[in-house]
C-alpha cells in the first residue's frame, strides 16, 4: 500500500520536474529570461520530488490517521500549504546586478512554478491510489 503512494509521489515528482524545465526553457529561449543566478535546473527537479513525495507520504498518514475524513483533510492541507509557498518567492530578495526587468518577472514566474507540482499530483494520483 505504501509502495504506491511512494511511486504515486515519485512519478508526479518527475513528471512536475520535466514541466517545470520545459516551462523554464520556453521563456528562457524564448524571451530571454534567464534565472540561473537565482536557481539551477536541479533546483528545479528536487523541489518537484520533494514535494510530491512529502505530499504521497502525508496523504498515506492522513489516511491511516482518519480513514474517513483523511482525504478532505489532507487536501484543505496541501492546498493552503501551496498558496502559502507563494510568499517565498514574493520576498526573494534578488542580486543586487539583476536585470531591472527581470526583478518584476521573477515574481510571476517562481508562483506559477509552485503549482506545478500539486497539478501533477493530483493529476496522477487516481493511476496510482484506487478507492476502497
Amino acid at each position: 500500500m505504501f509502495k504506491n503512494h511512494l511511486f504515486h509521489g515519485i512519478a508526479a515528482g518527475l513528471v512536475s520536474g520535466l514541466a517545470c524545465y520545459l516551462f523554464y526553457s520556453t521563456l528562457r529561449d524564448e524571451f530571454m529570461y534567464d534565472f540561473s543566478k537565482i536557481f539551477t535546473t536541479m533546483n528545479l527537479f528536487a523541489a518537484c520530488m520533494f514535494g510530491c513525495v512529502l505530499a504521497s507520504v502525508g496523504f498515506f498518514a492522513a489516511k491511516k490517521i482518519m480513514p474517513k475524513y483523511g482525504e478532505i483533510v489532507f487536501n484543505f492541507i496541501f492546498t493552503t500549504l501551496i498558496f502559502a509557498s507563494l510568499i517565498s518567492p514574493m520576498m526573494h530578495k534578488l542580486p543586487l546586478d539583476f536585470d531591472e526587468y527581470l526583478t518584476v518577472i521573477f515574481p510571476t514566474f517562481a508562483m506559477t512554478l509552485h503549482f506545478f507540482p500539486a497539478i501533477f499530483w493530483f493529476a496522477l494520483k487516481p493511476l496510482f491510489i484506487r478507492k476502497q
